[in-house]
C-alpha cells in the first residue's frame, strides 16, 4: 500500500483548535469542508478562488495554472462534484470510528508513507507505523501537501522502487491473497 500526504482520523495526533497562524491556514478548511450545505453555498460559483487559494497555498512548487484549471473546472462541472469533495470531510466521524479499530490490529502489508517535506513529511509515516508493522518514509524535498503534482517523478520514483520486488508476484497464475484492513 502506498500513501501520500495522508493522515489518519482519531490515529494521527491532532492539532490544537486554536493554533498558531500558520497551522489554522494550512487546516482550516478542514471544519469548513464538513459543514452541512452553507461551504458549498459559499463556494459554488466560486471555486476558482477557494480550490485555487487552497492549491497555492499548501503547494511549495507552484501548480501549473493548467492542473489547477483542471482540478477546478471538475470540481464545478457538476452539482455533485463539489458536494462529493466535500463528502470525504463530512465522513470524518464514520471514518474516525473505523480508524480507532484499526489500530487494534496492524497491517502486516508493506506500506509506503510519502511525505511532501514542507508539509506532512515525516508525519505520513509517524501515523502508518501506528497502524501497519512494515513503514517505509519517502519525504520529498520541495514538496508541499500536494506531493505528486509537484514532484510527479520524485514519487513515480518512489513508486517504482517500492513495488519492485512485487512485479514478479504480480504476474504469477496462482492467486494473491487479499490484504485486508483488520477487524
Amino acid at each position: 500500500m502506498a500513501v501520500a500526504e495522508a493522515f489518519l482520523p482519531a490515529v494521527t495526533p491532532s492539532p490544537p483548535l486554536i493554533g498558531t497562524a500558520q497551522v489554522n491556514n494550512r487546516l482550516w478548511h478542514i471544519p469548513f469542508n464538513r459543514l452541512t450545505d452553507v461551504n458549498e453555498q459559499l463556494v459554488r460559483g466560486r471555486e476558482g478562488i477557494y480550490f485555487g487559494w487552497q492549491f497555492a497555498t499548501k503547494a511549495v512548487r507552484k501548480l501549473p495554472d493548467y492542473v489547477v484549471d483542471h482540478y477546478v473546472r471538475i470540481l464545478a462541472s457538476q452539482h455533485d462534484a463539489l458536494r462529493g469533495s466535500f463528502g470525504w470531510y463530512r465522513a470524518l466521524d464514520t471514518t474516525s470510528a473505523q480508524d480507532r479499530q484499526r489500530k487494534a490490529r496492524l497491517l502486516t502489508l508493506p506500506v509506503l508513507a510519502i511525505g511532501g517535506a514542507g508539509s506532512l513529511g515525516e508525519n505520513v509515516a509517524g501515523t502508518m507505523k501506528l497502524v501497519a508493522h512494515d513503514v517505509r518514509s519517502v519525504v520529498i524535498p520541495g514538496t508541499g501537501h500536494w506531493v505528486a503534482e509537484e514532484a510527479p517523478q520524485e514519487v513515480l520514483a518512489a513508486l517504482t522502487t517500492f513495488l519492485a520486488p512485487y512485479r514478479t508476484q504480480g504476474r504469477s497464475t496462482r492467486p494473491q491473497r487479499a490484504a485486508t484492513l483488520g477487524k
